[in-house]
C-alpha cells in the first residue's frame, strides 16, 4: 500500500551538524568580543594617567609664569637691561641659572631650570606631591633666539615635561618676554 505524498510528514528542526556549526560560530564571535573588551579594560587607566600628568605640568607652568623674568627684574615689573632697544635701561641680566638653593626661595623663571628628572614631583614648598609616585618632572628654561620680532636676549622659552608612570610624556612650553 502506498501512502499518498500529501500525508507524509516532513520532519522539521536542526540537524546535529547545523547545531554544532552555530555553536562554533557563536564561540568565535564571543571570543572576539571578549578579546576586544579585555584590550579596552587593560588600557582604560591611560586617560586617567594622562590627565594627572597634564595637571602636574600645568601646575608647574602656572607657578613658573607667576615669577619674575630675571633675578634682577624689579618687583613691580619692568625691563632688565639687555642692551636692546626694547629694554635699554634698568639692571643688568643675571643670566640663566639658579641663584637660590631652596625651592621656596626661587623668585624668577631661571631658577626652575634646575629641575631635571624630579621624581616624585614637588610642590612650591619643596614637598613631594602625594599620589604622584612614579611621575617625573623636568623643566628647561632657555633663550631660543628672536621670537615674533622680539630680540633674542629678551626672550626665554620654558618647557615642562612630565612623564607618567606608564612612560607617556606630556610637554608644555611657553615663551616669556622681558618687558
Amino acid at each position: 500500500m502506498r501512502i499518498p505524498v500529501s500525508r507524509v510528514r516532513r520532519q522539521s528542526g536542526f540537524s546535529l551538524i547545523e547545531t554544532i556549526l552555530v555553536i562554533v560560530l557563536l564561540g568565535v564571535a564571543v571570543a572576539g568580543m571578549a578579546a576586544m573588551f579585555l584590550n579596552n579594560v587593560s588600557k582604560s587607566h591611560e586617560p586617567y594617567l594622562r590627565q594627572r600628568a597634564l595637571a602636574v605640568a600645568t601646575a608647574f607652568m602656572d607657578e613658573i609664569l607667576r615669577k619674575r623674568w630675571d633675578n634682577n627684574s624689579p618687583l613691580g615689573g619692568g625691563c632688565v637691561n639687555t642692551g636692546t632697544a626694547l629694554c635699554s635701561s634698568g639692571p643688568a641680566p643675571a643670566g640663566i641659572g639658579s641663584e637660590e638653593v631652596s625651592r621656596s626661595d626661587w623668585d624668577d623663571i631661571d631658577d626652575f631650570n634646575a629641575i631635571g628628572n624630579q621624581s616624585p614631583p614637588q610642590d612650591s614648598s619643596g614637598s613631594a606631591m602625594p599620589g604622584y609616585g612614579g611621575f617625573t618632572v623636568s623643566v628647561t628654561v632657555s633663550q631660543p633666539g628672536a621670537w615674533n620680532g622680539v630680540p633674542a636676549v629678551d626672550v626665554k622659552r620654558i618647557e615642562v615635561q612630565v612623564t607618567s608612570n606608564n612612560g607617556e610624556t606630556i610637554s608644555l612650553s611657553a615663551y616669556r618676554v622681558n618687558f
